[in-house]
């Protein structure tokens, strides 16, 4: 065989070996690859897991601390114990796990505030049992009116309540994304004075904003400023003595107040390894000792 021809076989011989080689190395390189997708989604999915349960015992804690203060008055105020909120707490703290690199103490962390879920505007009670209720559109609207919004939401919103248009079904704030008219700032705006809950519920001016105070007494925002300012120095005890104090203004027709509270939302953020997971939840609480029960917990 020539010499040339040999020369070019060997060529091809040492070509085709770097290209099995490379192939090799290629295929190795997508299977690490592959295994290291599928370790840390793995590793995702566990501290999402992780995460809910650790979020859960913390929603716990909020019941027992809502049920302690059941016990201790039958008035729901803004001085109680459970409106002190948790920033940022450490998480090895509770979990006796190692703070050190690795550790889920490094980087876990734990927030959460109770909020009284009475003290804004019900949007169930826009129509009660599917029913339309004008006592109360009127002051959604009066609400809108002091957000700067538009006041015509109002009677959209109770159409959407009562089901009275087809595809709507208001379970929860961000619902109303689907009511022509509500933009995204409309929705934030809204957001810190209203609620859906599971029942029509009374709202509790022990713990209402000034803005929420102006759907239930036919007064400006600046009277409800000062009625609240008046509150910090002694809570209402009771109805009659919340209308006693309102001297001459009066209590809007149709609108139903109280001075405690059976509903409240949990909101907890935890930031663990990576990963960062909001959840809300929503806690009914019976009178005095009868119990508290975690209705839903869901990602906010």
């Amino acid at each position: 065989m020539p010499a040339r021809r040999r020369g070019r076989q060997r060529g091809v011989a040492v070509v085709t070996a770097l290209l099995l080689t490379a192939l090799s190395v290629t295929l190795v390189t997508g299977i690490f690859w592959q295994q290291q997708v599928l370790v840390r989604g793995m590793e995702g999915q566990r501290l999402q897991l992780q995460g809910k349960l650790i979020v859960r015992a913390a929603q716990d804690a909020a019941r027992l601390a809502l049920l302690d203060a059941a016990a201790q008055a039958n008035v729901t105020t803004l001085d109680g114990a459970w409106t002190a909120p948790l920033l940022e707490d450490r998480l090895d703290r509770y979990l006796g796990q190692d703070a050190g690199p690795g550790g889920m103490g490094s980087g876990g962390r734990l927030a959460q505030r109770i909020v009284d879920a009475q003290s804004r505007f019900n949007l169930r009670n826009l129509a009660p049992g599917g029913k339309i209720d004008l006592f109360q559109v009127t002051a959604f609207s009066r609400l809108l009116a002091v957000l700067r919004l538009d006041t015509g939401l109002a009677y959209r919103v109770a159409e959407a309540v009562a089901g009275a248009q087809k595809g709507m079904d208001i379970q929860r704030l961000d619902d109303l994304r689907t009511i022509a008219g509500f933009s995204p700032a409309a929705l934030e705006r809204l957001r810190e004075f209203v609620v859906v809950l599971p029942e029509t519920t009374p709202v509790n001016v022990n713990t209402a904003s000034p803005e929420v105070l102006t759907t239930v007494v036919n007064f400006s925002l600046q009277d409800a400023r000062e009625l609240t300012g008046r509150r910090r120095q002694a809570y209402f005890t009771g109805p009659s003595d919340f209308a006693f104090r309102l001297n001459d203004k009066e209590t809007l027709e149709g609108v139903s107040y109280e001075v405690s509270s059976s509903y409240f939302l949990v909101d907890s953020t935890l930031t663990l390894a990576r990963a960062t997971l909001r959840m809300q939840g929503l806690i009914q609480r019976g009178a005095g000792k009868a119990g508290a029960a975690l209705l839903w917990s869901r990602e906010d």
